[in-house]
């Protein structure tokens, strides 16, 4: 069998050696961190150390600022239960579930915030990419995934909460983290133990948080040493080859600031399970929209927020690629990918 070409990122990304090592490692320190004797105290430090790695790569003045949790759903969650925000249709499920679905978004994925303190806005869109411009005192943003693909100066950014995942940046599943301004305006959404500054209870998952604060770290090496305005360099060459090769095919947000690894393909009358599908057969992974709302009808509401019809939106796919991914790769599926849409 061929090797796979995985071009998901965006839906999840292959965790990293480091992230790997820190995991594998912190098996042996298997007290509970709520436990007061030696083998409890050394899983709380080694929470804490993770803690204030995490706060000083984002340049946070407070360990206070870092609470974890299971990943970006429960941390919209736990933000949101208490306050119904305004967003735009563009937003993730877990925050629109949450919100009041009213803002507008313009045809190049704009978001126009005229009460910040009372609205939700992500800081970049999962399935095109577009970054947005996070107003000064934004009650809630999800940064989950921009974060390590971009650089974000969280001690200069002016917000209550913010939300950041771990399996998007090559860490762990399973743990996430809101980044908090003011503790104590936070609500206690799971209460018991009284874990996280009382303001999430549930033994602490000390392996994870391990792998988070290990793949955090290489992500900020990434983008210091320039790796992803060289993935940068490699999306754009993917979006010249599928426009040479397909007259027809669009790049949504192509004139537009976007994720430097992210590509959103619209071929009219070229229907999106049906490309997904017939390129997983080939061995390439890329996906329709967000890997959690797959299946669900009118699933590409970022388009559709963006003035395109639901039938282009069905023909879209996403190609999100990251730091192992190759020119060579890339010209194999878009080889691949021609020689279906030919056919069509």
């Amino acid at each position: 069998m061929a090797k796979r070409i995985y071009l998901d990122w965006n839906a999840s990304s292959p965790i990293s050696q480091s992230a790997f090592k820190a995991m594998k490692n912190s098996l042996a320190n298997f007290a509970n961190p709520s436990s007061l004797h030696f083998e409890g105290r050394k899983a709380r430090i080694t929470i804490e150390k993770a803690r204030d790695k995490i706060a000083e790569i984002l340049g946070l003045k407070s360990r206070f600022s870092i609470i974890f949790t299971s990943g970006a759903t429960e941390s919209a969650a736990m933000v949101l239960h208490s306050k119904k925000l305004k967003c735009a249709s563009i937003e993730h499920d877990c925050v629109k579930v949450w919100s009041n679905e009213n803002l507008s978004v313009s045809e190049k994925g704009k978001v126009d915030i005229y009460d910040p303190i009372n609205s939700t806005l992500q800081v970049a869109n999962s399935e095109t990419g577009i970054i947005q411009e996070i107003p000064q005192g934004i009650y809630f943003t999800d940064a989950v995934q921009a974060f390590g693909k971009t650089f974000i100066d969280f001690s200069g950014f002016d917000f209550e909460f913010a939300a950041i995942s771990s399996h998007k940046i090559s860490g762990p599943k399973g743990i996430g983290a809101i980044i908090v301004k003011d503790i104590n305006i936070l609500n206690s959404f799971i209460k018991g133990g009284g874990q996280e500054f009382g303001k999430r209870s549930g033994t602490e998952n000390l392996m994870n948080i391990e792998g988070f604060a290990a793949s955090i770290e290489d992500k900020l090496l990434e983008i210091n040493s320039g790796k992803w305005d060289e993935i940068k360099l490699n999306r754009d060459y993917l979006e010249e080859m599928i426009l040479n090769e397909s007259q027809n095919t669009k790049v949504v947000g192509q004139n537009t600031e976007r994720l430097p690894n992210t590509s959103f393909f619209i071929t009219p009358g070229w229907k999106s399970d049906y490309q997904v599908a017939s390129m997983d057969l080939e061995g390439f992974a890329i996906s329709s929209g967000m890997a959690c709302s797959s299946g669900k009808k009118n699933k590409q509401s970022s388009l559709t927020g963006m003035g395109y019809s639901e039938t282009e939106s069905n023909c879209g796919i996403r190609v999100s690629i990251g730091g192992t991914t190759t020119r060579t790769e890339l010209e194999k599926f878009v080889s691949v990918w021609s020689s279906f849409q030919k056919k069509t």
